[in-house]
């Protein structure tokens, strides 16, 4: 695939799914990015294992092109880049991820009791 096809693939797919993973199944941060997800309620985010697939290493370039990080796990939520695995796991532990995921309506707003 040409490069600026799969920029556009990158794009679609980041544009397409409120929480878009970008990993390798054999990396322990992108492990760690998948679980904190997990534990932060995200049922199923769509993640694309770049090893599994032959463009994973265009997909690589594209995201560095698209968010200055070269390296994955590269987590998105609504669009938007929150990072890596360590990015994504202080922001939980800041209670910031549950404002972003509840902001992209995938965790119900916690009611004031």
């Amino acid at each position: 695939m040409a490069a600026s096809g799969v920029r556009c693939l990158v794009k679609s797919l980041i544009s397409s799914n409120r929480v878009m993973v970008f990993s390798k199944s054999t990396c322990p941060f992108c492990v760690m990015a998948k679980d904190v997800l997990s534990e932060a309620g995200v049922s199923q985010p769509k993640v694309l294992e770049l090893d599994h697939i032959e463009e994973g290493p265009q997909v690589q370039d594209a995201l560095r092109e698209l968010t200055g990080i070269s390296t994955v796990p590269n987590v998105f939520i609504s669009g938007k880049c929150i990072g890596g695995g360590t990015d994504t796991a202080r922001l939980y532990e800041t209670g910031e991820l549950q404002q972003l995921l509840t902001e992209a309506g995938i965790l119900k707003k916690q009611e004031d009791s």
